[in-house]
């Protein structure tokens, strides 16, 4: 699938979950986080694959992100393969199931290479 037609339906799948664009990035609260979710393409090229950036932010470690997931307190990117609709439907099932600090911590193994902040880490 064209690089631009793969954004555009790992978007629509995101916005059909919830997500609501905010300051040019995809924001979707479940319970007390806020998830961030930006598609990227890994490369150039009109067959470039795609990876989902993840970011969980909480409002008990302001400020609000401005610059979207990598800008948030964990951020994990989930390579989407060759389906990028189906692979997001996974991260977005992994995400939404996750509202709560607690929860997070005990989830926090399923994310590849997560990258959490010290602020974070303390409330975990």
């Amino acid at each position: 699938m064209d690089v631009g037609k793969a954004r555009t339906a790992v978007g629509k799948a995101i916005k059909a979950r919830g997500a609501k664009s905010r300051r040019g990035h995809l924001r979707w609260g479940v319970g007390d986080l806020w998830w961030y979710l930006d598609a990227l393409a890994e490369g150039v090229g009109p067959q470039a694959p795609l990876r989902l950036e993840v970011g969980c932010w909480v409002p008990a470690l302001p400020p609000e992100p401005e610059g979207g997931a990598v800008d948030c307190p964990l951020l994990a990117e989930f390579p989407l393969g060759e389906d990028p609709v189906a692979a997001t439907e996974q991260v977005l099932d992994l995400v939404g199931g996750i509202g709560d600090l607690a929860t997070l911590g005990e989830r926090l193994g399923e994310f590849p290479d997560p990258l959490v902040d010290a602020a974070l880490r303390e409330l975990l």
